[in-house]
């Protein structure tokens, strides 16, 4: 059996992103001034997006596409958690999620270190 890993780049994304400047990157109005291409949104084709290359960076996050597509579901469940936890406690956390919270609690640690 195979232990299967969680990348922690769209976590770490997410947590940059939703911190920064994520309410510039609204996908109706990228739509509408024609940026999703540029912007290589991962909802559309490969084929569609434009050539690789950075098109969102925060700290030392970084993203090849548009963060707002990147981030799942799962992320953001993850970030509330590890907010929530901060504020009132964690109960139980799984392993999975206690690596989360320690790549987060990292990355927070990073930013107030950097002044950010």
């Amino acid at each position: 059996m195979r232990a299967e890993r969680r990348s922690t780049k769209k976590l770490i994304v997410a947590f940059h992103f939703l911190r920064g400047d994520g309410a510039r990157w609204e996908c109706d109005a990228c739509r509408k001034q024609g940026l999703e291409t540029r912007r290589r949104c991962g909802f559309l084709p490969e084929e569609r997006r434009g050539a690789r290359r950075i098109v969102w960076a925060r700290g030392p996050a970084f993203t090849e596409e548009c963060p707002k597509s990147l981030m799942t579901a799962e992320s953001i469940e993850l970030l509330e958690r590890f907010f929530a936890g901060r504020l009132w406690g964690w109960k139980d956390p799984t392993a999975r999620d206690a690596d989360a919270f320690l790549a987060l609690e990292q990355e927070l640690r990073g930013e107030g270190a950097n002044g950010r």
